[in-house]
């Protein structure tokens, strides 16, 4: 009864209004909707009490045994921060190098193995490099990195890409082409003496010839210095010609994002396996899928990690902001005494097969998981 007798009311005020040539009373403001929140930090979500106890694991230092003497030598692991095709999406990359900053201290290095623009090369902002941290971050091209205003135009030239992705190279730590590079080569190799690993970054999207004699000598010499090697690139070393490692949840069953390939590239490290040299695995991106597996013919493991971009194009998991899928990168180990790469998931664990990816570690030699 209260109800109709204000809206009767204001029905008789308005009508009055209208009769004396006055406006009505304004109706009161809409409320503005609240904000809606946008869930959790990347820190809140992997908290030390949890995050710690697989790190430090991780970078647990490794006993080598020496013959016919005590395994009292120790040898550090190399840990890498490893994601891909981040495609210009500065909010997941802003929590991604907090998680960095936060656990820097069980790190060695981060690692963004391409697409780091969004569709295209015009589809990047200053705030990408702006982001603390992101400079330091070692980095190869993707596809969308050259792409400029279409797919039908003329790519973007190394040296371009060099200009504009590479800046701050000099803090990386790497090898260069030439070491001084004038001609702007986006490949490189970097040194880890006391993990024994040469990691190499590749670029995929200019492959010729003289990548493929300067990839060549840089194998030749890491076998002749005792370095096993990792390889890094965008995109996944055989494309199609591979297989999953068996009952491995970081090999995804959405077989058709697989694409793209390095035939060349492939053909140069089982050379260098077949002169004695020792091979850890590929690491790529590009599939915005996780897969995990063997290059079909070869003596060679990779593992491809999905997309750091919170969305789900390609992707098999499901990503909602706010929350643990929002993220989706990988920390990976490398142990050369043991001959094992372990594998630690930040963010998106299950798929829509419900693989569940938590930690993985892997026999390298034997291209087997442990355990």
């Amino acid at each position: 009864m209260k109800r109709r007798s204000f809206l009767a009311g204001s029905l008789l005020a308005a009508a009055s209004c209208e009769t004396l040539g006055t406006p009505p009373p304004s109706a009161p403001a809409a409320a503005t909707p609240a904000k809606k929140p946008e869930g959790k930090s990347i820190l809140e979500l992997n908290p030390p009490e949890t995050i710690l106890p697989v790190l430090q694991n991780m970078q647990m230092r490794a006993i080598k045994p020496v013959p016919h003497k005590p395994p009292v030598y120790q040898q550090d692991q190399l840990v890498l921060l490893h994601f891909a095709d981040i495609h210009n999406d500065v909010k997941n990359l802003r929590r991604v190098m907090e998680f960095a900053r936060h656990y820097k201290n069980y790190l060695t290095d981060a690692l963004l193995t391409g697409d780091i623009a969004g569709g295209t090369w015009n589809d990047w902002t200053d705030e990408m490099m702006a982001v603390p941290g992101f400079k330091d971050v070692l980095k190869t091209l993707g596809n969308h990195d050259i792409y400029k205003w279409n797919k039908t135009q003329r790519d973007a030239t190394p040296r371009e890409c060099h200009d504009k992705y590479f800046a701050g190279i000099e803090s990386w730590g790497v090898v260069e082409p030439g070491g001084t590079n004038p001609d702007g080569l986006c490949y490189w190799y970097k040194d880890y003496p006391k993990c024994g690993v040469r990691l190499v970054g590749l670029d995929c999207m200019h492959y010729d010839d003289a990548q493929q004699a300067w990839l060549v000598s840089t194998l030749d010499d890491a076998r002749a210095k005792g370095l096993a090697v990792v390889t890094s690139q965008h995109y996944p070393p055989a494309g199609k010609a591979v297989t999953g490692l068996p009952n491995c949840p970081f090999d995804s069953l959405q077989r058709e994002s697989l694409g793209g390939a390095l035939p060349r590239a492939v053909e140069a490290v089982d050379a260098f396996q077949k002169a004695g040299g020792e091979f850890v695995c590929w690491l790529g991106g590009h599939t915005h899928t996780d897969f995990c597996g063997t290059i079909d013919g070869k003596q060679q493991l990779f593992i491809n990690v999905g997309t750091a971009k919170n969305f789900e194009l390609w992707c098999d998991s499901r990503r909602v902001t706010g929350e643990k899928s929002q993220d989706l990168f990988n920390i990976v180990s490398i142990d050369t005494c043991r001959k094992h790469i372990r594998v630690l998931r930040i963010g998106a664990e299950w798929n829509r097969y419900l693989q569940h990816r938590v930690t993985m570690c892997i026999d390298y030699a034997a291209r087997r998981q442990v355990g």
